[in-house]
């Protein structure tokens, strides 16, 4: 039997687009893999921090900036000047205790006589006069150094602290060495009542459960 030439035609021509409508599907699969080579892949975090000073480092320029005036005077733990502390500076309050004329070795607390403000861990120590101190009360000199912790503890305390404030710990990462500012309080009640005050916000916070 023979096939009319126009039908031939048009099943010679079937074929032939239905290999033209599979050729978009096959240009996709191959686009696929150039998408996924091209993408960029996400920055890992950065965990690094400022470095920090050592507590006693910063301890003894705050001494060297008393120079003279350093004679009589105690320099109570280290405090933040904000809160939350990451990023802001540092400030002594510096305390003054002279024996009375008494048999029994006692002495009188004065202060805070001086403030001693870093702008920053770094920064130059800046020493503001505080005028007139008030008396805190007496107390016997023997007893308070039976009381107070061991430097251990206090100096563990002032360097967490400079790690909170240049971002190299967590407030909550340094909570149980900042506690020995709660021991230094509690060994040192008339200073301490008064640097609990200044530094109520740290304080606050430690005493919170």
């Amino acid at each position: 039997m023979r096939v009319p030439l126009s039908i031939a035609r048009v099943l010679v021509t079937l074929p032939l687009l239905g290999c033209l409508e599979k050729a978009p599907k096959e240009v996709v699969r191959h686009q696929a893999p150039a998408q996924v080579k091209d993408a960029h892949p996400m920055a890992p975090k950065d965990d690094t921090c400022a470095s920090t000073r050592t507590s006693l480092a910063l301890a003894e320029q705050a001494r060297e900036a008393l120079g003279q005036d350093m004679l009589g005077a105690e320099i109570a733990p280290v405090l933040p000047t904000q809160w939350p502390p990451k990023g802001g500076g540092l400030e002594y309050f510096v305390y003054r205790s002279e024996p009375l004329p008494t048999g029994i070795v006692k002495s009188e607390i004065r202060g805070p006589t001086e403030r001693i403000h870093f702008a920053t861990p770094g920064a130059k120590p800046l020493v503001e006069s505080l005028g007139n101190a008030a008396v805190l009360g007496v107390e016997e000199t023997a007893m308070r150094e039976s009381l107070n912790p061991p430097q251990n503890h206090v100096e563990r305390a002032e360097q967490a602290l400079l790690d909170v404030v240049a971002g190299c710990r967590s407030l909550d990462e340094a909570r149980s060495d900042l506690e020995g500012y709660l021991e230094w309080v509690e060994q040192n009640p008339l200073q301490g009542r008064d640097l609990e005050r200044r530094g109520d916000t740290l304080f606050s916070w430690l005493r919170r459960r």
